[in-house]
């Protein structure tokens, strides 16, 4: 939910798991990351219940400006990101729009088991395996099982087929990744990963031109989505090339 805050630079997942289970010193970490604060925080879920302590830490005092303990029912998880996401936000003085707020209080499902499955898939989809990707497959299906009109789990699935088929000769699941893609944008258009998930069928089928609307308009939503910043940057610079934005993209997604 941060993410989607202009305001902030947000270090990606894949440059901040390392950090799970490793002996570095706040200090240390910042200083790798290039960055003012940590989020650090810790749960469990008990029965119905999801307990959480969250720290925010300012790197380059090494202490906690803010932390809180919370203790939520499960069916309104949502509405502890949400919270939590915003605290933080006004802690470190960010400036967030209105339209960044709404974003950040939109409810990706009602369905809280749909979105757990949706969870499970996406640690498959962390593997980076084929065989990671098939499972996710398996488990975004089973959350749109529970929620028909779940957008982003129709685009996880667009994503998992683009990367079955990447650089691959015989394109197998296009007509799957197209699909689901655009199922995906039928329930949700104003979210990053639909607006993806089509981008992604552009590129597989080589026409990238119509490719880069779709990825632009996807940082309108998340201007940290690195992943975005990733192709459009090596869009320009190989396949359109434009020096000015190929520059421009690559060393925002350095700084993510």
């Amino acid at each position: 939910n941060l993410q989607k805050i202009k305001d902030l630079r947000v270090i990606s997942r894949t440059s901040t798991e390392k950090y799970r289970s490793n002996p570095k010193t706040v200090s240390e970490i910042a200083e790798e990351l290039q960055v003012n604060y940590l989020v650090e925080g810790s749960g469990q879920k008990i029965g119905n219940e999801v307990l959480l302590s969250i720290q925010l830490i300012d790197t380059n005092e090494d202490s906690p400006i803010w932390s809180e303990q919370y203790k939520y029912q499960l069916d309104n998880v949502f509405e502890l990101q949400n919270t939590i996401a915003k605290k933080i936000a006004f802690a470190i003085e960010a400036n967030v729009t209105p339209k960044e707020l709404a974003l950040i209080d939109k409810k990706p499902t009602e369905n809280i088991i749909a979105y757990d499955f949706y969870l499970k898939g996406l640690e498959n989809q962390n593997e980076q395996s084929e065989e990671g990707l098939n499972k996710a497959i398996l488990n975004f299906e089973k959350a749109i099982e529970q929620d028909s009109k779940y957008a982003n789990a129709y685009a996880q699935i667009a994503i998992c087929y683009f990367y079955l088929d990447v650089n691959k000769i015989e394109k197998k699941y296009l007509d799957k990744l197209n699909e689901n893609a655009d199922n995906a944008l039928l329930y949700d258009s104003t979210s990053e990963l639909p607006l993806i998930a089509k981008a992604l069928y552009y590129l597989n089928v080589n026409e990238f031109k119509l490719a880069i609307p779709y990825l632009e308009k996807a940082l309108d939503y998340n201007p940290n989505a690195s992943s975005v910043v990733l192709f459009l940057s090596v869009i320009y610079s190989r396949v359109v090339p434009n020096t000015n934005k190929y520059l421009t993209y690559a060393l925002k997604g350095v700084k993510l």
